[in-house]
């Protein structure tokens, strides 16, 4: 899909002409589109298709008469995701008059006026561009750390299958999350020291309030990838305390009974049954011994506290 914008009184307006745009933002191109696109434009085809990778490095990139930007971002979260937040790339690629953005199915809300406004000149509108995806990053996280605590809460009580499989695939998400976000951080750091992109004083100032919000934010996925881990690793060591105590409660109980059964074992074979007058006297000896086996060892478990 080709959609096509101009900037407008600060802010980012669709137009349906192609000769007005000075935006081109395609989302999930198939393959005429993205042939037609590199042609025209004459860009570099592996890095065009590199932007649609989800693996592929942040980096810029310069040639001849345009910037290829390619930053990372995460996609949006659905229910079918199962607790694992996925990343994605996005492209910028900058000439002096046009903006071409590819993404695979990333909404980027160009409409939002909050996010995409007092833009006066594309390069702003391209710092704008990885503004929002370290704000979508932040949004996410908040939203990761609701979920552990909800997961935190549920496993106190019990433990359940599916609830530790999820906390994993959160902390599995929090792993890519943070090489995303220090992936982003050292392509900022290469736009900051970049001179031939000629930004202004007024964008520059905004470049450099863009690095310390994607600083902010990896060390805020990383407590977050710490806090998961460590709650994960607690619950670990406090359902193996409790495995151990069940056992250690079932051997002295297992001891508990053995104890009267070697007694009776080892004497009551050769002696008679009680009706036998003559030996009677023999049988309630057992069991007196037995009673008293069993009553200390209740008394020294209680002393050495098994």
């Amino acid at each position: 899909m080709t959609k096509y914008y101009r900037l407008y009184a600060g802010r980012v307006a669709a137009t349906t002409e192609k000769s007005e745009a000075q935006i081109i933002v395609l989302t999930s191109p198939d393959q005429e589109e993205m042939l037609n696109i590199i042609k025209e434009y004459q860009l570099d085809e592996h890095t065009f298709i590199s932007t649609f990778d989800a693996d592929e490095l942040a980096r810029v990139e310069s040639e001849d008469e345009h910037f290829a930007i390619i930053c990372k971002c995460p996609k949006n979260y659905t229910a079918h995701a199962q607790f694992q937040f996925r990343i994605s790339s996005f492209g910028i690629f900058l000439f002096n008059n046009l903006v071409i953005v590819t993404t695979d199915s990333h909404h980027l809300p160009l409409a939002d006026e909050k996010r995409f406004s007092r833009i006066n000149s594309l390069k702003m509108f391209a710092l704008k561009l990885i503004n929002h995806s370290i704000i979508h990053f932040n949004e996410h996280l908040r939203v990761v750390n609701k979920m552990s605590d909800e997961f935190e809460q549920r496993l106190v009580y019990k433990t359940i299958r599916g609830e530790y499989l999820s906390a994993f695939g959160l902390s599995k998400s929090l792993v890519y999350y943070i090489n995303a976000i220090a992936s982003n951080g050292t392509l900022l750091q290469k736009l900051q020291i970049t001179q031939s992109l000629g930004l202004s004083e007024i964008e520059r100032e905004f470049l450099d309030d863009i690095i310390i919000e994607n600083t902010q934010c990896r060390r805020q996925a990383e407590i977050y990838s710490n806090i998961l881990l460590s709650m994960m690793t607690a619950h670990e060591n406090i359902v193996s305390n409790d495995l151990n105590t069940m056992l250690k409660v079932l051997n002295v109980i297992t001891i508990g009974i053995m104890v009267p059964t070697f007694v009776v074992s080892a004497a009551s074979m050769n002696v008679n049954y009680p009706i036998d007058m003559e030996s009677g006297w023999a049988f309630w000896a057992i069991m007196l011994v037995m009673v008293l086996s069993t009553i200390a060892f209740i008394l020294m478990q209680k002393k050495l506290k098994w």
